[in-house]
């Protein structure tokens, strides 16, 4: 949070004009907006609260959910308020946007397929695939919204080697080994994934019907699997 507020100071100071009701007015935009994202990162860590319960009633899901889906709507009507009051500021704002309606649409996929889980009597196979590439995704995209906001700061303020200008390179510097490091993991993992593949035969139809069991692994019920020299079966 820290460092969200000094990088607002920073980019108020670097584009306003020295009026006070100007840097006011996009002050609280700025604040609003920021405060849907909290509700947003929030609701994400409730999430993974209620996931690593064995039940929860529906209903809980579906408050979390309703408050997501009013965040987002919020959101975009924000947004078009932008395109009014600050014109000149609006390639910015759309960065400053677009993190917030990722964050929120994210939380909101991972919440839908944990519904379909919970609805459906055989549970849902592909909800951690779902699951993983819209975390992945949306995780790459908002750090690559964050390292063009820093990179347009630095255009808009100039470079003098102050202490502003510090700042803004150890953040594109943060930005560039957060975003390598998640292209490097989703890389790996793949490789890992493809090897897997390879190496073990998938299960058919018939040796499904005949081990009549679950996962040897997370233990949800198994629709196709992989079948270990064993003879046990396991999903990817």
């Amino acid at each position: 949070m820290l460092n969200f507020l000094l990088f607002k100071v920073i980019f108020i100071g670097a584009v306003m004009d020295p009026v006070w009701r100007h840097i006011l007015r996009l002050s609280m935009w700025i604040g609003i907006l920021g405060f849907l994202r909290i509700f947003s990162l929030l609701s994400r860590d409730r999430f993974d609260n209620l996931a690593t319960v064995a039940y929860t009633p529906p209903n809980a899901y579906y408050k979390i959910t309703g408050l997501l889906c009013a965040i987002f709507v919020t959101n975009i009507f924000w947004y078009f308020g932008s395109m009014v009051l600050f014109p000149s500021s609006l390639t910015f704002l759309t960065l400053e946007f677009l993190p917030v309606a990722l964050d929120t649409v994210q939380v909101i996929i991972k919440y839908l397929a944990h519904l379909m889980e919970q609805s459906r009597e055989n549970g849902f196979e592909n909800k951690w695939l779902i699951n993983y590439y819209t975390e992945i995704s949306a995780d790459v995209l908002i750090l690559g919204c964050t390292l063009l906001q820093y990179l347009q700061l630095m255009w808009m303020h100039g470079i003098s080697f102050g202490l502003v200008d510090i700042v803004l390179f150890l953040n594109v510097r943060s930005v560039l080994k957060n975003l390598h490091s998640k292209i490097l993991i989703h890389r790996e993992r793949w490789r890992a994934m493809s090897y897997v593949r390879s190496q073990y035969v998938d299960a058919t139809d018939q040796e499904l019907d005949d081990y009549d069991d679950d996962c040897a692994i997370c233990r949800d019920e198994l629709k196709t699997a992989k079948k270990l020299s064993c003879g046990h079966l396991f999903h990817l």
